[in-house]
């Protein structure tokens, strides 16, 4: 079992629409909201750790915090986003864990809001993010493991798709799946 930290790599995903336009951008090599490219990138000047409001939620990818500090410093450094929808302060220090520990970042921007304590009390409860706080050495080594997150995530679209089907008449927040801001918390169970 993993936990997934991030959505599918490499592909064209819709964010939200808050402002009559789906947002879109194409997440990188480990499903974040970044251009891959910021992965070669030698000099992290930024790494921005949050929920919904730093992944970029209802904005395109160039308008998010991220995509502002790249045209600010006209992408001389790089600047990674960990940021994800439903994020609460233990999945963004998980994020943190397995996602810098082998770069060279001279600063870290959490964006903090207070809902994401909302979301720790449900986190605290996870068996896999517990670990972060219990083991200063424990890793799921995310890095390494794309490919099954991927399998996953297309797992899950698949089965609320087949859900969707079966619940014709229903009503189905149809924004709410495709942001799949509890995609975590649906692949692992809780105890």
């Amino acid at each position: 079992e993993i936990f997934p930290l991030s959505g599918l790599s490499h592909a064209k995903t819709i964010n939200c629409n808050e402002g009559g336009f789906f947002s879109l951008y194409e997440s990188d090599r480990y499903g974040f909201n970044n251009p891959d490219k910021e992965w070669n990138k030698k000099n992290i000047e930024f790494l921005l750790v949050g929920d919904s409001y730093g992944h970029g939620a209802c904005v395109n990818e160039s308008n998010t915090i991220a995509g502002n500090l790249r045209k600010f410093n006209q992408n001389k450094f790089g600047i990674i986003n960990l940021s994800y929808n439903g994020n609460g302060t233990l999945t963004e220090y998980a994020g943190l864990r397995e996602y810098m520990s082998d770069l060279k970042v001279k600063k870290v921007i959490w964006l903090f809001f207070h809902n994401d304590l909302l979301n720790l009390s449900d986190e605290i409860n996870n068996p896999i993010l517990k670990l972060y706080l219990d083991d200063k050495n424990f890793s799921q080594n995310l890095k390494k493991k794309q490919k099954i997150i991927d399998e996953l995530v297309l797992k899950q679209i698949n089965q609320e798709d087949e859900n969707s089907q079966s619940l014709k008449f229903k009503r189905i927040n149809f924004s709410s799946f495709l942001k799949l801001n509890r995609l975590r918390f649906l692949l692992i169970p809780r105890k």
